[in-house]
């Protein structure tokens, strides 16, 4: 990651947005406290970055999650700290294709293949897993979800409302921008009528 482009995601920070760019592979999305956010953000690029310059090649997903796990749990077993009031995904692409991983408050790694964090993710996780296949495309992939946050939300989803970021098959992580979240956004909402 270039000088420019971790200052424009630095930026970014003060926003709603709680997607950010690692590396140009790998991605991190959270909820929780956002200052727990910045400081988790702020070392898992540091990682990212050390790892690149040791051994000349981007960290993969697995490995950023098992350091930023042990992060966790320093700050959950360490006594006069609190755990992270945080739960993370962090997404990247390896041989195998995509991965994506989610790291809870206390440290635990979970590889998953779909999964919901936030306020009403219990309520969006019945209707994923009743939709949710491994044999799913990837416009598929990116309608099931879709259709599982409009659940949660009763309806009423907007654009406006929305950060979404995409893993391709080249492995390059993009977030993308309003106006290209409105498009996807009429898009799915004509294939779903």
């Amino acid at each position: 990651m270039t000088k420019q482009n971790e200052g424009i995601a630095d930026k970014a920070l003060p926003l709603k947005s709680r997607i950010f760019i690692i590396d140009k592979s790998l991605g991190i999305g959270g909820s929780g406290l956002k200052t727990d956010f910045k400081i988790v953000l702020k070392r898992a690029r540091k990682i990212a970055k050390n790892f690149s310059f040791v051994y000349g090649k981007s960290i993969s997903a697995n490995i950023l999650t098992n350091e930023l796990s042990t992060f966790f749990q320093e700050f959950t077993y360490s006594s006069g700290t609190r755990p992270f009031g945080l739960c993370i995904f962090i997404t990247g692409f390896s041989n195998e294709g995509p991965e994506l991983f989610q790291i809870n408050p206390d440290g635990n790694i979970f590889c998953i293949k779909a999964n919901m964090i936030g306020k009403k993710a219990n309520q969006g996780l019945q209707f994923l897993n009743k939709r949710w296949n491994i044999n799913l495309n990837h416009e598929e992939s990116i309608l099931t979800c879709f259709l599982s946050l409009r659940e949660i939300s009763d309806g009423r989803l907007k654009h406006s409302e929305l950060n979404i970021a995409l893993i391709d098959q080249g492995g390059v992580f993009k977030i993308l921008n309003k106006i290209e979240i409105k498009k996807l956004f009429s898009e799915l909402d004509v294939k779903n009528e």
